[in-house]
């Protein structure tokens, strides 16, 4: 009788203890190891214009994993159709593709590259092609990044390539070699035209007609983009064209050349109607905000020029990068500027509400 009263007696004082909270349910005991903390999200964003230009901040600045710059190396940079994805390309790395939103890693693609320094969107968004000193063109599913297949074959590595609206072409330029035009279903080059200069950019105008090119010799031209053919060169630039980008209704072609300057032609008849003088070393990369009020641009000086293309003014000197700044690139709704540079870092410019 005294053990039953006994065990009764530690059976009460056992759930006594479990209802003073002293004895827990082992499912609510904390965990030893600490949770990653949650990504730090963009705040909302006003679209950049030419009244609150002034107030453009840096949002973010994402590291390029495993970045290794080589003595020669180019840069890219992307946004998804969407908006959602960010791509950076810049020499020898993983090329990781961000969720713009949270700044965290959805894919890092190739695992043991040689310097990828080309990458672009399709604009269904299903394709994202990269191509480098491999001087191949390799297709990724945006969505999973796995890889779809490898195409092309440049003399040369693949410096810059882009997209026709339809998704159906894909034009590239060959550092020391040609542009050249792709079937992307059938994987065969359309045309390749070569002056002999080798190329450090190209931009398909948003009808797929014409092709835009700047050369490492101090041109920039135009061409057919169903032939390949040559229609014009273009008035302006005496050094390095470092980019080449049509504006999003195709009105105006941009430049960004070695003697520091931007250039600006009507397409109408490829008149030059600007040159923005305002950097301090060469002018790499060039890029319109949607409504074509702006012009962003990246510089040797490692700034981000923010423009007035009507009133042919610097309107803002972007500075934090500690390197050469290679690409700019507006995103789709014109909220956010993103910039790639040597100091493998993308940097984002905004202005939150």
């Amino acid at each position: 009788m005294k053990k039953r009263i006994s065990l009764l007696f530690a059976i009460i004082l056992f759930s006594g203890c479990i209802r003073q909270g002293s004895v827990s349910n082992p499912a609510e005991v904390p965990q030893t190891t600490s949770s990653p903390p949650p990504p730090e999200m963009l705040p909302a964003l006003q679209p950049i214009t030419l009244e609150n230009a002034g107030k453009i901040q840096l949002l973010r600045t994402m590291k390029i994993p495993d970045y290794s710059q080589g003595e020669i190396s180019q840069c890219s940079i992307a946004f998804s159709p969407d908006g959602h994805l960010l791509v950076g390309a810049c020499g020898k790395n993983k090329v990781p593709v961000w969720e713009v939103k949270s700044g965290l890693i959805r894919h890092l693609l190739y695992e043991t590259p040689q310097h990828i320094v080309a990458c672009d969107f399709s604009p269904d968004d299903v394709i994202l092609a990269c191509g480098g000193f491999d001087r191949t063109i390799t297709f990724w599913n945006s969505k999973t990044g796995e890889k779809i297949s490898d195409f092309g074959s440049h003399v040369s590595p693949v410096w810059e390539l882009d997209f026709n609206p339809d998704g159906k072409r894909v034009v590239s330029c060959g550092l020391s070699d040609d542009v050249r035009l792709w079937d992307v279903a059938r994987s065969e080059t359309m045309w390749s035209y070569t002056g002999g200069q080798g190329y450090l950019s190209v931009s398909l105008h948003p009808s797929g007609n014409t092709v835009a090119y700047g050369s490492r010799w101090g041109n920039a031209g135009v061409l057919d983009a169903m032939t390949g053919k040559s229609i014009l060169k273009l008035d302006g630039p005496g050094n390095p064209v470092g980019d080449v980008s049509f504006s999003p209704s195709g009105k105006m072609l941009a430049a960004g050349t070695d003697d520091n300057r931007i250039y600006l032609w009507n397409t109408n008849d490829y008149q030059l109607v600007a040159t923005l003088v305002g950097h301090r070393h060469y002018v790499n990369g060039v890029s319109f905000s949607p409504d074509e009020t702006l012009l962003a641009s990246g510089s040797h000086d490692r700034t981000v020029g923010i423009w007035d293309i009507v009133g042919g003014r610097l309107l803002r000197t972007l500075d934090g990068h500690t390197d050469v700044v290679l690409r700019v690139i507006f995103n789709p709704d014109g909220t956010l500027v993103a910039s790639i540079s040597w100091d493998g870092t993308v940097r984002l410019w905004g202005v939150p509400r």
